[in-house]
């Protein structure tokens, strides 16, 4: 723990989280509680009349490595302005738990925003794009500061339709991060976490946070939340092997242009994807002013979002005559016969004629439906063959699940005195399998904890 983590770093210098007195809850996450604070009047001059104040989770106190570092981030992220950034104002350890002053964000977040509306028109989608870029290029360039967290949730919508961030304090900093990760690091939303950092990568530049953009924009585009799986593994899982219908499938309003930057921005090689906010930018305002983005160019297949198979289209020569037939005709010289063949006269009856059609319809018909049908066998058994794979990562996360749970049941027999170290394991199974059985009985038996924490 640094030796000054115990001083005040307010805005003037003087301490803004000497000055407050805390109100309601606003939510909790995996960091701590978020509350609403009313500020006192010997607060330092241009301090908000109310602040929203993050109080970090007890579970972290013991991890000295993790308090220096929250300390530094967020001494960074105090030094950022820009106007799509909620303000970092303190950050302090008040009363025994580590504090982080914010600015009261108005308006509603994404996900409630999402919630009344079902899909975000286009240019609101670019919009978000615009301003969540351009504060994380902010944050990035002068700072080194990652998100690691971007999802509607941490996005609000304020008065005015200005988009507000939350949470950059919060972001780890790149050049902190040697080594192995730091023990109690929170673990992001696995549906909008980037394949490499999924597997363990560690984050060294912005492309993860690309990415997490990227597949915030496709739920806000589409309306469906990237992946579906009830656990980590299994989004893990799907985001490996099954990929992201195609956003125009699900909104056909978006246009070619947005889909094409959705798909540079989920690749899934991190080198795959824009090499920088300035990049992503461009193409973004290129497409809000009618253009067709420049640098929206990856090749099929290297995305976690999957393109629609096109349909074959039959090259047609001038005069309307298919070119295939063109140069057979080129090529090949036509005798006319020595002699002439009548067919007989009742072969040329329209009665006879009309019958020779409908038999030639009923043999393509009775083709195409055995093609359908063979086509269509091989989607079901392709499908069940998903669900079959799917089910078995369900069930070994169910277990896996069990498994921790009952290790933090055994904990907690053994321990009852260590209420931090108990309430962490619980959080720990309820973060990870979130909606498995076992992960909702870690969270309320963390709540039962919890509530016996020293206030």
């Amino acid at each position: 723990m640094p030796k000054n983590h115990d001083q005040v770093l307010g805005v003037g210098g003087q301490g803004v989280l000497r000055a407050m007195e805390l109100g309601e809850s606003l939510g909790r996450g995996a960091m701590g509680t978020v509350y609403v604070a009313r500020v006192r009047a010997d607060a330092p001059p241009g301090t908000p009349p109310k602040i929203a104040v993050r109080v970090l989770s007890s579970r972290f106190h013991r991890d000295p490595a993790f308090i220096s570092r929250f300390y530094a981030d967020a001494t960074a992220a105090r030094r950022l302005q820009h106007p799509d950034l909620v303000r970092v104002l303190d950050v302090a350890e008040v009363g025994g738990r580590h504090c982080l002053a914010m600015e009261l964000a108005a308006g509603e977040t994404l996900d409630k925003l999402l919630a009344r509306t079902g899909k975000l028109a286009e240019p609101s989608l670019i919009a978000i794009g615009l301003a969540v870029a351009g504060a994380l290029r902010t944050a990035w360039m002068q700072q080194r500061l990652l998100h690691h967290d971007i999802r509607p949730q941490n996005i609000f919508m304020d008065t005015g339709n200005v988009v507000k961030l939350a949470d950059i304090g919060l972001a780890r900093t790149a050049a902190n991060e040697t080594g192995h990760p730091l023990a109690h690091t929170p673990v992001s939303d696995a549906h909008y976490t980037a394949p490499e950092l999924a597997l363990g990568a560690r984050a060294q530049d912005c492309l993860g946070d690309i990415y997490a953009l990227g597949a915030t924009l496709y739920h806000l585009a589409t309306g469906a939340q990237p992946f579906g799986g009830r656990t980590g593994p299994a989004v893990f899982q799907q985001q490996r092997e099954v990929g992201l219908p195609w956003a125009r499938g699900l909104n056909p309003a978006l246009s070619q242009g947005f889909c094409a930057i959705l798909e540079k921005m989920l690749g899934r090689d991190p080198h795959d994807r824009y090499p920088a906010y300035d990049t992503l930018i461009s193409d973004l305002k290129t497409l809000a002013a009618g253009g067709r983005p420049a640098e929206a160019a990856i090749a099929e297949g290297l995305s976690v979002m999957t393109r629609p198979k096109s349909s074959a289209v039959r090259i047609l020569a001038p005069g309307g005559t298919p070119k295939s037939w063109q140069v057979a005709s080129q090529k090949t010289t036509v005798t006319p016969p020595a002699q002439t063949h009548h067919h007989p006269g009742w072969m040329t009856t329209p009665v006879v004629i009309a019958a020779w059609v409908v038999a030639f319809l009923l043999a393509v018909a009775c083709v195409v439906a055995y093609v359908y049908r063979v086509d269509k066998q091989q989607q079901l058994d392709e499908e069940a063959s998903s669900r079959h794979q799917q089910q078995q990562v369900e069930d070994a996360a169910d277990a896996a699940a069990r498994s921790k749970l009952a290790e933090a049941d055994d904990y907690a027999r053994r321990n009852s005195t260590d209420v931090a170290g108990i309430v962490d394991r619980y959080e720990r199974v309820a973060e990870f399998f979130f909606a498995t059985t076992a992960g909702r009985t870690a969270k309320d038996e963390a709540a039962k904890w919890r509530a016996k924490l020293p206030k």
